[in-house]
């Protein structure tokens, strides 16, 4: 990535390789990951909307990033869709049966288990060790809840669905959002529905670069059955911390070059400052010739005095702010392993204005769980880092220049795990 004939990278697949792409010090298109869920509003046309979802979940086993993980089903017609989902192919399982897999779908890590990815729906039960009839399409099952603790709601990447149920748009899109929050911000949304008004709705609610109505989301987010422009990288916006919401295209990797000609005249401002100028110097050698103090004289000083003015500020500000340094440093060091001081070189200063300091000695506090060491701060840190460094207990060390995913800055900020350094 950092060899000097690259001119762009485009990073699509997981969080450490575009991790890396944009720490390679090139210009990157990163895309994050999804997590989408699919509201089924009262109005939709119940058995076309399980057909798109099914159509959609299982093509290519699900392996797709747009493809649906989670239906949230309206309550006044939350029966009718599980029945078509009965009907066509899909398969509810018990709440026996979803702990089960459930326990297969995540690592002990509480991420993503790769064995399961792009694996048909009888061959996850299977390996669950649960019985299903043959020609099951697709799995499904209750889900109590969003988080960690719900392994059923995170991004599964196979013909596997969580179903919930939310009475209204409101409750719905709620639950979507939620959905999203998890993992998944900026990336795609579905919705089934004859309302438009309910559709425009929704979508202004989801933090979503992409919201499909009607339409299977797989074919729908890259631009095979709606109007987007045809693409495998779905760009998630800053919600996602990628630099761009498009569906991203060849047009984004080229260098356009640009000839502009005039279309407004500017006319020069030359004149009229030479004419001011002159009319003040005019009025200096009136008001001189009249025994009075210039007041312009007054309020323009010249550019010696404005000179000396900045340097005797500057000069005073300098030192006040190295005394105070001085009075913050301990006189005494209670623990001579729990600090590390450093000086710099470079931080010894020649004050023009006789300043009575010298030298900086910059100390650097670090407390007993890094045994003194100084921390090293990331460049870049997902949702997955901060999961990992709260279950390991350990902070994540960040600068003000280290990009932070919207739903990693919020578990993160949440559980206490950032340190800035």
């Amino acid at each position: 990535m950092k060899h000097k004939k690259t001119a762009v990278i485009l990073a699509t697949g997981g969080i450490g390789l575009v991790r890396a792409a944009y720490s390679s010090g090139k210009p990157a298109f990163g895309v994050g990951p999804g997590n989408v869920p699919v509201f089924v509003e009262r109005t939709a046309n119940i058995e076309k909307a399980v057909a798109d979802i099914l159509t959609s979940t299982c093509f290519d086993n699900g392996t797709i990033c747009a493809s649906e993980q989670s239906v949230v089903a309206d309550a006044p017609v939350a029966a009718q869709i599980r029945e078509q989902f009965k009907a066509q192919g899909g398969h509810f399982l018990n709440q026996t049966e979803a702990d089960k897999v459930g326990e297969i779908l995540l690592t002990e890590q509480r991420t993503l288990n790769p064995n399961i990815v792009g694996k048909s729906a009888e061959y996850i039960a299977n390996l669950a060790g649960v019985s299903v009839p043959s020609g099951t399409r697709c799995l499904l099952a209750d889900c109590g809840g969003v988080g960690r603790d719900f392994p059923w709601s995170i991004e599964k990447l196979s013909p596997t669905l969580a179903f919930f149920v939310a009475d209204g748009i409101e409750a719905g899109a709620q639950k979507c959002l939620e959905i999203l929050q998890f993992g998944g911000m900026g990336h795609t949304a579905g919705m089934h529905t004859a309302s438009r008004e309910a559709a425009i709705k929704y979508g202004e609610k989801m933090p979503a670069s992409r919201v499909v109505i009607n339409s299977p989301t797989t074919h729908g987010a890259i631009g095979f059955s709606t109007a987007l422009p045809p693409s495998m990288t779905l760009g998630c916006g800053s919600w996602g911390g990628n630099v761009t919401s498009d569906n991203v295209s060849p047009i984004h990797l080229m260098d356009i070059k640009r000839v502009a000609f005039e279309t407004q005249s500017v006319s020069s401002q030359q004149s009229a400052v030479g004419s001011r100028q002159k009319t003040v110097a005019g009025q200096q050698s009136a008001e001189k010739q009249n025994g009075r103090t210039s007041q312009i004289e007054e309020r323009m000083p010249t550019t010696d005095n404005r000179q000396n003015v900045k340097r005797a500020e500057i000069a005073a500000i300098v030192d006040k702010f190295l005394r105070n340094k001085i009075a913050e440093t301990p006189t005494e060091t209670t623990n001579a392993d729990s600090q590390t001081e450093i000086q710099n070189p470079k931080s010894k200063i020649q004050n023009p204005t006789g300043s009575p300091v010298k030298t900086i000695i910059h100390e650097l506090k670090t407390d007993g769980a890094t045994n003194g060491a100084k921390s090293n701060s990331v460049d870049f840190v997902s949702e997955d880092d901060v999961k990992k460094a709260i279950e390991n207990g350990e902070k994540i060390y960040i600068t003000a220049k280290t990009i932070i995913t919207p739903s990693a800055r919020d578990l993160g900020e949440e559980k206490e795990v950032f340190a800035k350094v």
